[in-house]
């Protein structure tokens, strides 16, 4: 098995102080859908072959053994582009070969595996979403930092104890209409889908090398329903108008676009709808509220996904035959415009994930594409509240809090 030198991507055992050039195969990946970013790398186990092998090596120099666990840094011309932890070593051996491969994540990987602050607290009051951040990953060694307005300070914002650090953050950045990514080298990013221009137009004939594109219509819909309801007496209070049948908000882009409300008792029924254009046969979907919510967010959701239907409908996977475009790195959650005749696109779109290879045809970066519009985020309110209870015991009674879904 030949091994290549790869001047352009390193890799650094930080727990060893050792930095190894040579492979057979290199992948690393970041992709919005999976917030942390991965690699793999096959190798050839030099520090293996040293200890079960010594007379092939004379004189046997020093090499480190990799083992599961260990940080790591990945660089490429020197930038760092992962900084995180080998999860995985996976070793083989034949009669005539020995073969090596280790895989990974960024550093945010921890977030995604393990409890969120399982000594407390339980819950956050009058803090904003940045904060609870920092909070959350300060144990990790991780960073977080907000490209965007994070929003107001919750109210209160609870924490089960069996929750994922990252499941909890997340629960939290819904209600603030924020998408979390990993910035690749040892952060956790606070941002909203394709904030920044990629590096460079892609186009065909030009620097599309290869690709693909899978265009449906199986998630898109002519009609987006959305029904909840609220509690009157809560959407009266303040001063707030009277009730009536029908109401129309303010143009959305839509047509038609409308909220509806209906009184039942002291529940206000609410509806909000949104219609694609674009599709034309009928093709109605209904959805229940995230919430107890009033009109302006049930006509919200409506219309936020109607966006995200349209925008995940169109994937493109385009291939590139280098690690840059005009001397920068290919990034996620950068816009592009995309012109592909074959495609039958000409707009921008926006690179939600990216994955750089290296192999015997060389240096490549495959792209996945997807409409601006596919990582938007709407503003979604507490779906839980805390009720707290007493139950009986032998000795008295404890209080035990109970989460009731609203």
């Amino acid at each position: 098995m030949n091994a290549w030198s790869l001047s352009q991507l390193s890799i650094k055992l930080a727990d060893a102080g050792v930095e190894w050039t040579r492979w057979t195969h290199a992948s690393v990946s970041r992709d919005l859908q999976n917030i942390s970013g991965g690699f793999e790398l096959e190798y050839i186990d030099d520090g293996r072959i040293a200890q079960s092998l010594p007379d092939l090596l004379m004189p046997p120099p020093f090499f480190q053994i990799v083992r599961a666990g260990m940080a790591c840094i990945i660089s490429i011309d020197g930038e760092t582009v992962l900084d995180g932890y080998i999860d995985d070593v996976n070793i083989s051996w034949e009669a005539s070969s020995l073969r090596a491969s280790i895989t990974g994540r960024d550093k945010t990987g921890d977030l995604v595996d393990c409890a969120a602050l399982p000594d407390g607290p339980s819950e956050f009051r009058k803090v904003d979403l940045l904060t609870v951040a920092r909070t959350v990953c300060a144990p990790y060694g991780i960073t977080a930092s907000a490209d965007v307005d994070i929003g107001e300070t919750f109210e209160r914002l609870a924490l089960a104890p069996h929750e994922t650090a990252m499941a909890f953050l997340e629960k939290g950045a819904r209600q603030r209409s924020v998408l979390l990514v990993s910035d690749g080298i040892g952060g956790l990013l606070l941002t909203r889908g394709g904030t920044t221009r990629g590096a460079a137009p892609l186009t065909r004939p030009g620097n599309i090398a290869g690709g693909g594109l899978r265009s449906t219509w199986r998630t898109r819909f002519s009609d987006y329903y959305v029904k909840g309801q609220t509690d009157t007496r809560r959407a009266t209070a303040g001063g707030a108008p009277a009730l009536s049948s029908l109401v129309v908000p303010p143009s959305s882009g839509y047509e038609p676009n409308y909220a509806v409300q209906t009184t039942a008792r002291s529940t206000t029924l609410m509806t909000g709808h949104a219609r694609d254009p674009e599709i034309t046969r009928y093709r109605p979907t209904v959805r229940l509220t995230r919430s107890q919510s009033g009109m302006s967010t049930t006509q919200e959701q409506a219309e936020w996904a109607l966006r995200v239907a349209r925008g995940q409908a169109d994937v493109l996977t385009y291939t590139v035959l280098e690690w840059r475009g005009n001397g920068e790195l290919w990034r996620p959650n950068t816009r592009v415009q995309v012109t592909d005749p074959y495609a039958d696109l000409d707009k921008e779109m926006l690179i939600a994930g990216v994955h750089f290879t290296y192999g015997e045809d060389g240096q490549k970066t495959q792209l996945r594409l997807v409409g601006v519009t596919a990582y938007d985020r709407i503003n979604e309110a507490q779906r839980r509240r805390q009720r707290v209870i007493s139950r009986p015991t032998a000795a008295g009674s404890i209080i035990v809090p109970e989460l009731k879904t609203q």
